[in-house]
């Protein structure tokens, strides 16, 4: 899915919109990484400043945020964070490009969903 955000910039002959289009994360894919652990991937999205990763208890439940990745040539997380045994766990990951000193995302990837050993 491809987002289109826009920004002013003025100059000397007026306001000009400038398009910045981005797409969310390819390939996500999420595995077990050892006890109570687990990794998420991705691929790199160009002209990203970060990524966002979310993770539910259930594929349509509400997300919340376990981490900000400040660097976009980070593609990997490995989430260890109040991970319960036996419970299936469902994550989702947006890029993120700073305009003007905001944030602007990209469309959430698809859920993948691991259980925890």
């Amino acid at each position: 899915m491809i987002n289109t955000y826009y920004i002013k910039v003025t100059g000397e002959k007026g306001k000009y919109k400038l398009g910045v289009t981005a797409t969310a994360p390819a390939s996500v894919k999420v595995s077990k990484a050892g006890t109570k652990k687990v990794s998420i991937t991705w691929k790199k999205v160009s002209n990203a400043a970060g990524y966002e990763v979310y993770r539910a208890q259930s594929k349509n439940g509400k997300y919340k945020k376990v981490t900000t990745i400040k660097k976009a040539s980070t593609v990997k997380y490995t989430d260890k964070k109040d991970l319960k045994k036996g419970k299936t766990y469902y994550y989702k990951v947006r890029a993120y490009k700073k305009v003007n000193g905001k944030k602007c995302y990209t469309a959430f990837t698809s859920a993948k969903s691991v259980k925890v050993k």
